[in-house]
């Protein structure tokens, strides 16, 4: 196949353009080169000239015949005498070969229908962005052309593609069925990819993203629509929003990817954000900590979420000058009155219903439409009865079958009556049905407050921050968007206010900044509040009295109220350095076990707001297990949790990242807890109701291998940032010292993307390097040390670099230009990879020298050998043998001294004298290059 290609480029090369040399020939010369090819043919046989004639007709709408000319009759068959027939010779038809139209260089990526694209310039780079995990992309075939520099990336839940294209040629990118394609537009092309845009059932009509205009149909485009507090992105089909860190202003990049080929958007900058040219998609730089870009059904949303946020979009409107006016009573049908007189108006609309109120899958079925409408407009009624009077499940059992509104404003939902029409549903009702599913547990009924148009109002900030409380997302947006609707809390109506105030109190005091906690102002004198109280004089200015009011709250009858208590003491404890974290482990640990002991009882008997407290216990005794140097206990602690409300996204992560950074750069797992025993002055703390849960048992100790293996089947727990960043690092690291340099090529890669600080990059760079260069993959180690060829580096990373170059000069044949990158070396690990060169080419007796150099100033001449050292013994010997140097084998061996080698090795040099003794031996295999020296690592015996 390879010898074919090449006979296909040289073809073409011959060939050239069309009016090249192959169709300047003409005359004899021409009649010369057609005979010879047609005797070639001959030749060949058949079947060459049958395969070729097939190709030729494959491609023959890229094909351009050359000049026919006048051909003489073909010779006619004639009988032999030995009864076979002669061949019938064809003329030459042409003055060349059929010419190949050119083919724009591309790529073609496969995915799904689903998957959606985002292709953005970064440096020299072309960054493609695809929404999902594709394994298939690490697995491209190379065609030899512009595209194969490329590196691909796995992140959480996508895949990015790092193509080297240093000149910025013209992309295009085309939606096909099978995936998308990538190509570099040629002049005077029109149609963008030319001829790889393939079969008309494939992509014919279909518009191309970068191609020149008037060359496809037009394609939709990206607006950017200004709202309230927030500016759309609408696109046609958005897929999701892709967060990275951007190298160049140290912020974050979101990367909003699309289904569809759109023309993108023109770059502009604004107060804290800036968009960024794009070929596919939006990319949005953010330099302020207050933005978020979330994906909504129209398109990304970027919003500012702070106490104070930067201006995004429109003008925010002031809340409703009066709360009992505002849009949230009115859709909600909220009432003041006594809660008895709102449970009385529930139960009589509730029985005014009569046959209304049955299935409405069956109460609709082959009703008119203003039918259906009456129906479904009284059971709204009753709905908003049965929410003001305190009762949000027996209002969505009403509208749980009520259809939505497609579009911006929800998802779609089934068209039960055929009302979805005019607007209706408005988003009135949208609301009332959202926030009942809210308070009903159904998250995904209530998904609507996080996206619709209707939720981003300022009298439905309370609900949408509601909606991000339960669903465990971020605790920083949530709490803001809650401290902005606390106040219309305070003056709902009593039996609603009874659903929300405890669990927002809470969340405020334990998660809240203080701008946020000061909204709370006094808390009701009421037992459901006296941890909140307790929780804000703590993060406040008396924590000595936060402390004695959490001991007295330990003795709580109520026996939830009672352990969160103490697992707020013993957090409390903790963070004032009175305990250590392996008693603060066995502390949560006690009262962990007790909490899911006792998990049904209490879930049957749970009161109205209430939530179980095991996931936030897992959270913090996870995080107390991986500080005391049990962190793979902790790893099986915080597996299958997921965000909740009492604990958040952010807190989950942060969790999490500190268990595998105790992993990756904390000491082997013990065989036993470590620390004191589990007693000491706070009675409270340890205090463990009789004959419910145990502490559980210790594992067995871990070795550094399955540590590290651990930490790198658990990296997606952690969000992609610059944080992730070093543990990736710190893990390249150790894969690398440890040899195991195909593990640590993916984990590198990543820390590369992830990283922002210049000189980290160049580090992660050397080490991918070194890793590429041990895993045989030459390539990839050049592009990292292009990307890591910094200014002033600092002296050991500048060393570490001229190592990788001289081992990739010597990987590329080049031996001599690699000593003569170390020739003024002698460090020990210059030396070293001179010696491993020199091993490399059987240059036995200069290897002996080098490494000879290194022996005398590495090994002791007395005390015990470690491993290295006596690695080191080895190889000396391993080159004098080869090279018949007795002097240097009898120096060696009187310098070891009966020192212990181990059993192999020793057996190993005894053979090595035994054979130098015999005469010089030719070749015995070169001695594999060495890692480079780094500090930052060390030998965890």
């Amino acid at each position: 196949m390879a010898d074919t290609r090449q006979a296909d480029n040289r073809v073409n090369q011959q060939a050239g353009a069309c009016g090249g040399q192959g169709a300047r020939m003409s005359g004899p010369v021409a009649r010369g080169v057609g005979a010879k090819a047609a005797v070639r043919q001959v030749r060949v046989g058949l079947g060459r000239a049958m395969l070729l004639g097939t190709m030729l007709a494959g491609l023959a709408p890229c094909v351009q015949a050359a000049p026919l000319r006048a051909t003489p009759p073909a010779m006619q068959d004639v009988a032999r005498s030995d009864g076979l027939h002669a061949l019938p010779v064809t003329s030459v038809q042409a003055d060349a070969l059929p010419r190949v139209a050119d083919v724009a260089p591309g790529l073609f990526l496969p995915a799904e229908s689903a998957t959606g694209l985002a292709v953005f310039w970064s440096g020299p780079e072309l960054m493609v962005v695809v929404d999902r995990a594709l394994p298939a992309l690490f697995h491209l075939p190379g065609e030899g052309g512009m595209f194969d520099r490329r590196e691909s990336v796995a992140l959480n839940g996508a895949t990015l593609l790092r193509i080297y294209l240093p000149d910025h040629p013209q992309i295009a990118v085309l939606r096909q069925k099978a995936g998308w394609l990538l190509c570099a537009v040629q002049p005077g092309r029109p149609d963008g990819c030319g001829a790889r845009v393939g079969s008309p059932a494939d992509s014919a009509g279909a518009p191309v993203a970068g191609a020149p205009a008037g060359a496809r149909p037009a394609m939709p485009a990206v607006r950017m629509v200004p709202r309230p507090a927030r500016i759309l992105f609408a696109q046609s089909q958005p897929g999701r929003v892709v967060t990275l860190p951007d190298p160049i202003t140290g912020g974050r990049l979101f990367v909003a990817t699309t289904r569809q080929v759109e023309t993108p958007l023109q770059p502009r900058s604004a107060v804290g954000y800036a968009v960024r040219p794009a070929v596919l998609g939006v990319v949005v730089a953010a330099d302020s900590a207050q933005l978020f870009m979330e994906p909504t059904p129209g398109g990304p949303v970027l919003e500012a979420i702070a106490a104070q946020p930067v201006p995004v979009g429109l003008p925010a409107p002031p809340p409703s000058a009066s709360v009992r006016q505002g849009q949230d009573w009115l859709w909600l049908g909220l009432r003041d009155g006594p809660a008895p007189q709102l449970v009385q108006k529930w139960r009589k609309a509730r029985d005014s219903l009569g046959q209304a109120g049955g299935d409405p899958a069956t109460v609709l079925e082959g009703q008119p439409e203003a039918v259906v409408i009456t129906i479904w407009a009284m059971r709204v009624a009753a709905a908003q009865a049965a929410f003001a009077a305190g009762y949000p499940q027996q209002a969505w059992d009403l509208l749980r079958a009520l259809p939505e509104h497609s579009g911006h404003d929800g998802g779609s939902a089934a068209d039960v009556g055929g009302v979805v029409r005019g607007g209706w549903p408005g988003p009135g009702v949208q609301a009332l049905r959202a926030c009942a599913a809210l308070l009903s547990g159904d998250m995904a009924g209530a998904a609507p407050l996080a996206s619709a148009d209707w939720a981003f109002g300022p009298d439905m900030v309370l609900w949408r921050g509601a909606y991000f409380m339960l669903s465990g997302a971020d605790s920083l947006p949530t709490s803001v968007l809650l401290a902005r609707g606390y106040a219309r809390l305070e003056q709902y109506p009593a039996p609603v206010r009874a659903w929300l105030m405890p669990q927002v109190t809470q969340y405020l005091a334990q998660f809240g900044g203080p701008d946020e906690r000061a909204v709370l102002g006094a808390l009701p004198d009421d037992p459901a509040y006296n941890l909140a109280r307790i929780m804000v004089q703590a993060r406040g200015a008396q924590p000595e009295s936060a402390r004695i009011a959490l001991e007295n709250l330990t003795a709580s009858s109520n026996d939830r109220m009672a352990d969160m208590a103490r697992a707020e003491l013993v957090g409390f404890l903790l963070a004032h350095d009175q305990i250590g974290p392996d008693m603060a482990a066995q502390a949560y640990a006690q009262i962990l076990a007790a909490q899911v002991a006792e998990g049904s009882r209490a879930a049957s008997n749970a009161q109205q707001g209430e939530v179980t407290i095991v996931p936030a216990l897992r959270l913090v005794y996870a995080q107390a297990l991986a500080r005391s140097g049990q962190a793979v206990r902790a790893v099986g602690v915080l597996s299958g949790l997921g965000a909740s409300e009492l604990a958040p996204q952010d807190k989950l992560d942060a969790a999490w990242r500190t268990v595998l950074f105790a992993l990756v750069f904390g000491p082997p797992h013990a065989d036993a807890a470590q620390g004191t025993p589990f007693h000491n002055g706070h009675g409270a703390v340890g205090r463990k109701r009789s004959g419910r849960g145990t502490v559980p048992t210790v594992p067995p100790a871990t070795d550094r291998a399955q540590q590290l293996a651990l930490a790198r089947a658990n990296l997606g727990q952690v969000p992609d940032d610059p944080l992730k960043a070093k543990l990736l690092a710190g893990l390249g690291r150790q894969l690398v010292a440890m040899g195991q340099f195909g593990q640590a090529i993916p984990v590198l890669q990543q820390a590369d993307v992830l990283a922002i600080e210049p000189l980290m990059r160049a580090d992660i760079e050397e080490q991918l390097a070194q890793a590429a260069l041990q895993g045989n993959q030459r390539p990839l180690a050049l592009r990292a040390l292009e990307r890591s060829a910094l200014a002033d580096l600092p002296e050991d990373l500048a060393a570490r670099r001229r190592y990788d170059e001289a081992r990739l000069a010597a990987a590329s044949g080049n031996r001599e230009g690699a000593q003569a990158l170390l020739a003024e070396d002698e460090s020990d690990t210059g030396l070293s990879v001179r010696g491993a060169l020199y091993e490399q080419d059987q240059q036995w007796a200069q290897a002996v020298l080098v490494v000879g150099r290194l022996a005398s100033r590495t090994l002791p001449e007395q005390g015990e050998l470690s491993p290295p050292q006596r690695d080191l013994v080895i190889r000396l010997a391993t080159d004098a043998a080869a090279a018949g140097d007795m002097e240097t084998l009898r120096s060696l061996r009187a310098w070891v001294a009966g020192r212990a080698l181990g059993v192999e090795r020793q057996a190993r040099f005894t053979a090595l004298l035994r054979q130098a003794q015999k005469g010089p031996v030719v070749s015995l295999g070169g001695y594999g290059l060495p890692p480079a020296f780094d500090k930052s690592v060390k030998d965890p015996k």
